[in-house]
C-alpha cells in the first residue's frame, strides 16, 4: 500500500504511474482528504493524494500500513506547471475563468491565490507539513527524479520493501519515460522530447527551470513576497537574491 503524496503538478502523477506498473499494484486514484477511504485501502493499492500532514493522517496511514512517498518540486515550475493544468483541464473550478485570460495574469493568480485557487504560499506549506515533522515519509525531489531516475526510483523500491531491484527500477523507469508517458495512447504520434511543448498535454514538457521561461519580474516580486522565506526553506535558493 503506497500513497504518492504532494501538492498538485509536483510530480505525483509520474512516480505514481511508475509504482503502479509495479506488477500487483494498482492505481485507485485520488481521496480527495476523504480520510475515511484510507481504511479501504487494499495491498497493492496506489493512491494519489494532495493531503496535508496530521496527526490523525499519521495515525490512520500507519494502521493501514500505507507508505507514503512525498513529492517535493522547485515551487516556481510547479507554479507555470499548476497554470496551464488549469487551463486545460475543464473539470477544474477556475477552468473556465482562466482559461481565455493571458498567461502572464493567470500566473499572478496561482501566485496570489483566489477563492478555490491555493496560492502557491499554500501549495509549499502542504509539502513543509510533512518536511517539517516526524512523518516516516520518503522525500523524493521531481528534479532529482528527472536527473537521474533508476537509482532514485530503485531507492523507492527499498523503501517499499522490495529488495535487488536496480534491473526492475530500470525497466519501469523505460516504461514510463516523459516520451511515451506524453504520447499516451496515441501511438501514431511522434514521441515528444523533454523541452517540447504541448500544452495541452498532463506531460506538458517534462524539464527543470522552465520558470525562467514564464515569470516576468513583477511575477518575481510578487512571488519573493509572499513566499520567498519558504523557497529557500525548500533549498532552492540561498537568499532573495535571484531572477
Amino acid at each position: 500500500k503506497v500513497l504518492v503524496n504532494g501538492s498538485p503538478k509536483s510530480g505525483t502523477t509520474w512516480m505514481l504511474k511508475m509504482i503502479a506498473s509495479l506488477p500487483g499494484y494498482e492505481d485507485v486514484g485520488n481521496y480527495y482528504g476523504d480520510l475515511r477511504k484510507y481504511h479501504q485501502t487494499q495491498h497493492g493499492h496506489v493512491v494519489h493524494g494532495h493531503d496535508a500532514y496530521t496527526p490523525e493522517l499519521k495515525e490512520i496511514l500507519a494502521a493501514e500500513g500505507i507508505r507514503v512517498i512525498l513529492m517535493v518540486r522547485d515551487p516556481r515550475d510547479q507554479l507555470v506547471s499548476r497554470m496551464f493544468h488549469v487551463k486545460r483541464s475543464v473539470n477544474h473550478v477556475w477552468h473556465e475563468r482562466m482559461k481565455d485570460i493571458d498567461n502572464d495574469e493567470a500566473l499572478m493568480m496561482c501566485i496570489e491565490g483566489r477563492d478555490k485557487l491555493p496560492s502557491t504560499y499554500d501549495m509549499i506549506a502542504l509539502a513543509q507539513t510533512w518536511l517539517n515533522n516526524d512523518t516516516g515519509a520518503l522525500c523524493m525531489r521531481y528534479e532529482e527524479l528527472l536527473a537521474n531516475p533508476e537509482p532514485h526510483f530503485a531507492a523507492v523500491l527499498e523503501f517499499m520493501g522490495i529488495s535487488n531491484n536496480r534491473s526492475l527500477a530500470e525497466v519501469i523507469v523505460e516504461r514510463n519515460r516523459f516520451s511515451r508517458l506524453s504520447m499516451g495512447k496515441r501511438i501514431w504520434q511522434t514521441q515528444r522530447k523533454p523541452g517540447q511543448e504541448d500544452a495541452n498535454s498532463h506531460f506538458r514538457k517534462g524539464i527543470v527551470g522552465d520558470w525562467r521561461n514564464y515569470l516576468t519580474p513583477a511575477h518575481i516580486a510578487r512571488f519573493k513576497e509572499l513566499c520567498g522565506q519558504q523557497l529557500i526553506d525548500l533549498g532552492y535558493e540561498k537568499d532573495f537574491d535571484w531572477s
